[in-house]
């Protein structure tokens, strides 16, 4: 009796075994002619991705760039607002230091060269 147990259980064993083995290379099959599938689902999935990432990015960086131009522009003005405000007063400086050295200003010299002027036409009337 031991003895038929004995060969039920191998040949069930054997049974069981084999269904297993049979059931792996389903799996393997299956995975076969269904990966070419998904592998393309998954390629064209990714290219949407980056299609939309980089439509984001373009959106995200013109977005920034707008900003930091509006706030540059401000900026800028002041700057240059600045500089002419400090560009006279270095005009002043320098002119105040020249007058107090006695060296005359452009208008002086302007006035002088008129004078001078006037006065080689008296002098041309007078001969």
């Amino acid at each position: 009796m031991a003895s038929k147990r004995n060969k039920n259980q191998t040949s069930s064993t054997a049974g069981k075994a084999q269904a297993v083995w049979l059931a792996g290379l389903g799996a393997v099959s299956i995975a076969q002619k269904r990966g070419t599938k998904l592998l393309s689902g998954l390629a064209a999935e990714g290219r949407d991705f980056q299609a939309r990432a980089q439509r984001l990015a373009r959106e995200v960086g013109a977005d920034a760039q707008s900003q930091l131009k509006g706030a540059v522009a401000p900026l800028r003005m002041h700057a240059r607002d600045n500089a002419k405000k400090i560009g006279a007063l270095i005009e002043r400086g320098v002119a105040l230091a020249l007058s107090k050295l006695g060296v005359p200003s452009k208008s002086d010299i302007e006035a002088l060269s008129q004078r001078m002027s006037a006065l080689s036409r008296q002098l041309k009337a007078a001969k």
